[in-house]
């Protein structure tokens, strides 16, 4: 790895200060906040001796494991300090369960460095499972790839921090952040739809459900995008069908339907990027579906594929970036207000994203087969339901994260099977 970009400070992105601010109000038992996680089953048994010595003796664990967040006055920016290396912690456990719900509610703080943890679950057909956990706000799911292929040997970083070109406080950049000010506050204006309760629980209790596919099925939905509408990628079909099964729940509830708002993640690094590891390096497109939309699924494929086109015309995803970029220096209790906005409540009807698909360079890890991968982002509550896609060999996968306080069992399964159905068919599930 080049280390001329490791250096002892380095200022939190736009992505991470709007991260910072969400966990700085987590207060829930049992939330496991920004913590994401990426799993990689593997075909043998991983000698735990060996991979601490490995963790310990990288130089790129070495310095994120160093990190703490620092913060010199009110309205100072926020940066990263390296100081002394902190010891990684890695756990073994011996367990048959998929994934064991301490590491389901398992939450990685930003107080305390270092803000990632491994560990290995032995099974007793003598396989294993890896599990990656992180802090959003030391990377995000690109980054975390990146540094599983730095460990395994397979690809070293092109460095630890971007050279993103500072924006400059001038007419012209007021006048983006007014834009995009105004976007949000007309994209994500009330009345707004959500599953999580208006009575917030004190205590909640996370959940984790995959819907797999096969080769053949990920090739019948592929096929299906295009023909309902989806001219540019994927994610609109995604979207739809998800939003759709969602709304579904809530018409069992007998609960007002209205609009749903959906914030969706993207990456800003080019195409094949080999860094920068540390940070978040994210843009939003934003999405509002009111319930007529949602009646048809051509016409929610078509209307998310619209609202996509259009922010982009308008330049809405750089006048955001511009408007993250000034509100880096707001206090985190002010900004969380402002992203709550007036009215309080969830964030967004449901969170929705669409990770990148496990790279063929770590199929192989410590010399083991890699039989599957998955990719868990964040849950944050509320919502407390977040619908994450992605691919392994070629075969689609969904994860779906959400508190037993927000989904009943009997709805998940609801949700599993008109999902599944809508993908595949391309067509409205009827029961």
């Amino acid at each position: 790895m080049d280390n001329s970009n490791q250096i002892n400070s380095v200022p939190l992105t736009a992505a991470d200060c709007f991260i910072l601010a969400l966990e700085k109000h987590d207060h829930h038992k049992g939330l496991s906040g920004n913590t994401c996680r990426y799993l990689l089953e593997l075909d043998g048994e991983l000698n735990v001796a060996d991979f601490k010595n490995k963790i310990t003796n990288n130089k790129a664990s070495q310095y994120l494991a160093s990190l703490s967040i620092n913060k010199n006055g009110l309205f100072a920016l926020p940066k990263w300090e390296s100081n002394q290396w902190k010891k990684i912690e890695v756990t073994a456990h011996e367990n048959d369960s998929f994934l064991p719900d301490l590491l389901i509610n398992k939450k990685i703080s930003a107080v305390n460095s270092p803000l990632f943890s491994f560990d290995i679950i032995r099974r007793s057909d003598r396989k294993t499972a890896l599990i990656f956990s992180w802090n959003h706000l030391i990377m995000d799911s690109y980054g975390a790839v990146l540094f599983l292929k730095q460990l395994n040997g397979s690809e070293s970083s092109s460095g630890y921090i971007s050279d993103n070109t500072k924006i400059k406080f001038n007419v012209s950049t007021l006048k983006e952040a007014v834009k995009a000010t105004f976007f949000l506050s007309a994209s994500s204006k009330k009345p707004t739809s959500g599953l999580s309760p208006e009575t917030r629980h004190p205590e909640v209790d996370q959940k984790i459900k995959v819907i797999r596919f096969t080769k053949e099925e990920t090739m019948e939905i592929d096929l299906n995008a295009p023909k309902l509408g989806a001219k540019f990628g994927r994610s609109p079909f995604y979207l739809a069908c998800s939003a759709r099964a969602v709304k579904e729940i809530l018409i069992q509830r007998k609960s007002t339907v209205s609009n749903f708002w959906i914030p969706v993640p993207q990456n800003k690094r080019k195409k094949g990027a080999v860094g920068p590891l540390l940070g978040n390096h994210l843009s939003f497109l934003f999405y509002r579906l009111n319930s007529e939309v949602l009646e048809s699924l051509e016409h929610a494929v078509k209307t998310i594929n619209d609202q996509m086109v259009d922010q982009i015309r308008k330049g809405i995803p750089r006048a955001y970036d511009v408007l993250m970029h000034f509100l880096r220096r707001i206090p985190s209790s002010l900004y969380y207000q402002l992203i709550k906005g007036p009215q309080g409540g969830s964030l967004s009807g449901f969170l929705f994203t669409i990770a990148e698909d496990h790279p063929e360079e770590l199929l192989k890890f410590d010399g083991l087969n890699v039989t599957d991968a998955l990719s868990f982002p964040p849950n944050i509550y509320p919502p407390g339901l977040t619908i994450a896609f992605m691919r392994f060999k070629g075969r689609l996968q969904i994860m779906v994260l959400y508190y037993k306080e927000v989904l009943s069992e009997v709805e998940m399964v609801q949700l599993e099977k008109q999902l599944k159905f809508e993908l595949i068919n391309g067509k409205k599930f009827i029961e």
